[in-house]
């Protein structure tokens, strides 16, 4: 069983951060190229990464302002059946942002290139909330040749 778990803190208001973590617009400004789907409990989401791959997740958990459950239907390798919880807290003048990605069938190998990017990405998200404009792929911080 491979797990990470990463945190960041954002200057932001806490409903914008938990828009961005499920609906198509808000994922579309830190993390995905497009996105489409249903942002309810039960739907799933198709995040597309340009013409590189599609990942599909469905929303499991959707506690406004607190947290965000998602589980990978379709997606490569270790994707397939990951889960993703994203979870909020207001700390005085920031938001703690707490991602935790598992996969029980993963290995902690095959979790290296999560443990790494996840970081690129919520300082996306850190970036998209605090000034507006975050990098989602394309434009996301590569990390080996070909990312």
């Amino acid at each position: 069983m491979a797990k990470i778990t990463h945190q960041v803190g954002i200057a932001g208001e806490i409903k914008e951060i938990y828009r961005a973590m499920h609906e198509p617009e808000g994922l579309n400004g830190w993390w995905a190229t497009t996105t489409d789907g249903t942002p309810t409990i039960g739907e799933v989401l198709d995040l597309h990464f340009a013409d590189v791959v599609t990942l599909s997740f469905r929303i499991d958990e959707l506690n406004e302002n607190a947290k965000v459950g998602l589980h990978c239907v379709s997606g490569p390798g270790p994707w397939q059946n990951s889960t993703l919880l994203f979870s909020f807290k207001s700390d005085h003048d920031q938001v703690w942002v707490t991602l935790e990605h598992e996969n029980p069938a993963a290995t902690d190998t095959e979790f290296l290139y999560f443990s790494t990017k996840w970081t690129c990405y919520l300082l996306s998200l850190r970036d998209l909330i605090e000034t507006g404009v975050g990098c989602p792929y394309p434009n996301d911080i590569k990390i080996h040749v070909g990312d």
